[in-house]
């Protein structure tokens, strides 16, 4: 490991003497990279790919061929009156019959209350994108309710709820992309007190990100890429970038009070923060990867994701922050406004440092009790994947469907039983059809035998079993599918070869999936990140504060996300749409990131308190030295990232506010709590046994070097 990173430093060094080279060398890797992705596009993730288990199947074999019903939409006309409504729908399903994208209209449905009516539209089969699919509908009901004031015109379905999503998340998308760089810039400029010095770290993050997006078209074919993924590699580009750009920066101008030579500075700083950075990344990378050995495709692409950018921040690191550190020279340390980095040791985090070293253990216990106060309510979390019912109503075609199935009685929940015909149609066709009935005698399902619906290529069958349960994850949808899957298909002829699928049957299949993969990623992360402490710093001791202190951090974070959105503390910033579980989906991604993330902060800490130790300091002395003087690019590093990570909510999905709030507030209490408190205590507490290769080389020192 430390000729490893020898290596790192010296590539580090010599990428300062080269500027321009370095320079050169970069602009040809992004011209190649745009054209690689150009060229090859990208591999994008189907929604039925990020499914697993039985319901992935099903989902797989339905998209591998074409039923009417995926594509069919329905309209609701409600002018008033039953009348009124009917002649409405009666115009506008002729003036339907001949817009673009519409291949027929089917029959025409009467709500139970009479008042209102459903015209049911089947769309053509085309490769284009949702929005589009549904533009000359639009345009068609558009058109009609102005010919009929006072009449609500409005559609749902399969594809306009996903161009409904995809539209508002594409606006949103921007306007973070918009935000997130001035956002980041002015940060940065209040931190530094500097142009330059704000610029530096600004355009590195921007690098990182372009090129990580730039890989993320080749790699797409080794692992299809979902739709959130562009989200993750431009926050996370930019707060990784950003981040270790902070840490040469602020070295830089540290070693410039200490010697006021530029030169000499920066190259003390590259060669001291490089090696921090790489074992810094190396732990965020493995700790990503081990998301690989989940069953979620959707995981495995915002895994891959996130590597990309830790490859490339680091590549960034060793190469165009120290290029860029020449170019600025003087600029880089010159400062308008605020204390220097040197400047005295009675600020805030000098003065609870002391506090904390003089009295560790109290310390340590009152942030134990702190953190364990919002680990909490963890023991209540409840966890969903959110579906059609329990995404929030801010889209104009759920609120429409929530009204269909108020008064139409084929909406409801129900599930899919799904069967490859392999050739013999009859006895697929007569299992399913034996399946339904069943299931309407049965408890728990309504009386419904619905019509068995075969592919267009006569591949597959399907058909829609419906149920008496009020929503998609209600203890009786579950009920229901579990009764189906253990009881009514297994008693058919036929039934091994029937697949239950359906939104109540993803949600469960992916929640079964995520609490086995949340353990192994657990126990994979807590060992590859001990194993990894344990190299760089040769303690046990140090590595087993770390992964503890980290996994504290997490279940915080895990606490205050049930708060916020589970018990609704949050609902005055997000809106009471936004009020339920935990999505699924989040605890695996939270811990994985958050764990490499937070190790940053302890190997950056960690490394100065051990450089103080080396020059003769005092185990407490160290440790002041150590938090003090990573305080200000720990701070502003973290302060980036919760900013960064709070732009996370400006995205209208429920997985991705959350996860925004997750990172959010657990940086910021890993760079208060636990860096300032529990890390300094902690150490405090161990003394000389969380440095056993420093006694070993230093046996002359004895107690007092490293006690006093």
């Amino acid at each position: 490991m430390t000729a490893v990173l020898d290596a790192m430093a010296a590539v580090a060094r010599w990428s300062y003497r080269h500027r321009l080279t370095v320079i050169a060398a970069w602009l040809v890797a992004l011209v190649l990279s745009a054209t690689v992705y150009l060229v090859g596009g990208v591999n994008g993730m189907d929604p039925a790919q990020g499914f697993v288990r039985e319901s992935g199947a099903a989902e797989q074999i339905e998209t591998t061929t074409d039923f009417a019903g995926s594509r069919t939409e329905s309209v609701l006309v409600d002018a008033g009156s039953g009348e009124r409504s009917a002649q409405v729908a009666q115009s506008l399903a002729g003036a339907l019959g001949g817009a673009p994208s519409v291949e027929r209209v089917e029959e025409t449905l009467t709500a139970e209350s009479g008042g209102s009516r459903v015209v049911q539209v089947l769309l053509t089969e085309q490769q284009a994108s949702p929005a589009e699919r549904v533009q000359g509908m639009q345009a068609v009901m558009a058109e009609v309710a102005a010919a009929n004031p006072g009449t609500g015109i409005s559609a749902t379905g399969p594809i306009s709820v996903q161009a409904d999503v995809t539209t508002s998340y594409g606006e949103r998308l921007l306007l973070l992309e918009i935000l997130s760089l001035p956002i980041t810039a002015v940060v940065l400029f209040i931190v530094f007190a500097g142009v330059v010095a704000a610029a530096v770290p600004l355009m590195t993050g921007l690098m990182v990100v372009i090129l990580a997006f730039l890989w993320s078209g080749p790699t797409s074919y080794a692992v299809a890429a979902e739709a959130n993924q562009p989200s993750v590699i431009l926050l996370m580009g930019l707060a990784l970038g950003v981040d270790y750009s902070l840490f040469f920066v602020r070295r830089t101008r540290e070693e410039f009070d200490r010697t006021g030579d530029v030169e000499a500075a920066s190259l003390t700083a590259v060669s001291a923060t490089v090696r921090s950075v790489v074992v810094a990344g190396v732990v965020t990378a493995v700790s990503v990867a081990a998301v690989f050995l989940t069953e979620s495709p959707i995981f495995h692409s915002l895994a891959l994701g996130i590597i990309l950018v830790v490859v490339a921040a680091l590549l960034a690191s060793v190469t165009l922050l120290p290029a860029l550190l020449r170019i600025g020279g003087k600029r880089i340390v010159k400062q308008l406004f605020g204390k220097r980095p040197g400047a005295g040791h009675d600020g805030f985090w000098a003065r609870s440092t002391r506090t904390v070293v003089q009295r560790p253990l109290p310390a340590f216990l009152v942030g134990l009790v702190v953190l364990g106060a919002l680990a909490a309510p963890v023991s209540v979390m409840r966890m969903q994947l959110p579906g059609t019912d329990s995404m929030p109503r801010t889209f104009d075609t759920l609120i429409t469907l929530d009204r269909i199935a108020a008064d139409y009685p084929l909406y409801g929940v129900s599930h899919t039983a799904v069967v490859a015909l392999d050739g013999d149609q009859g006895a697929g066709v007569a299992a399913l059809q034996r399946i339904a009935a069943d299931a309407a005698r049965s408890p728990g399902f309504d009386d419904q035998v619905r019509d068995v619906e075969i592919s267009a290529d006569g591949s597959v069958a399907r058909v829609e079993i419906g149920t008496e349960a009020p929503s998609i994850d209600s203890d009786e949808a579950v009920g229901s599918l579990t009764e189906l899957r253990d009881r009514i298909v297994p008693a058919v002829p036929g039934g091994d070869r029937v697949l239950v699928a359906g939104e109540t049957a993803v949600s469960a299949d992916i929640s079964a999936a995520m609490s086995g993969d949340l353990w192994v990623v657990l126990g994979i992360v807590v060992v590859v990140s001990f194993l990894l402490m344990f190299v760089a710093f040769a303690s046990a001791p140090l590595a087993v504060l770390s992964v503890v202190l980290n996994l504290l951090s997490v279940l915080a974070s895990y606490g205050v996300l049930v708060l916020l959105f589970q018990f609704g503390w949050g609902s005055p910033l997000f809106g009471e749409a936004f009020v339920g579980p935990v999505v699924t989906l989040l605890p695996v991604m939270i811990l994985a990131i958050l764990f490499g993330l937070s190790m940053d902060y302890h190997v950056f800490i960690l490394t100065r308190v051990r450089e103080a130790l080396v020059d003769g300091a005092g185990i407490a002395d160290a440790i002041r030295h150590g938090v003090v003087r990573s305080a200000p690019p720990v701070s502003a590093a973290a302060a980036v990232m919760v900013v960064i990570f709070a732009l996370f909510t400006l995205l209208p999905t429920p997985e991705m506010k959350q996860l925004g709030v997750g990172l959010a507030v657990a940086i910021a209490l890993d760079a208060t709590l636990v860096r300032g408190v529990l890390l300094p205590a902690g150490l405090r507490l161990l003394g000389e046994r969380g440095w056993p290769r420093l006694r070993a080389e230093d046996p002359q020192a004895g107690s007092e070097r490293v006690l006093r």
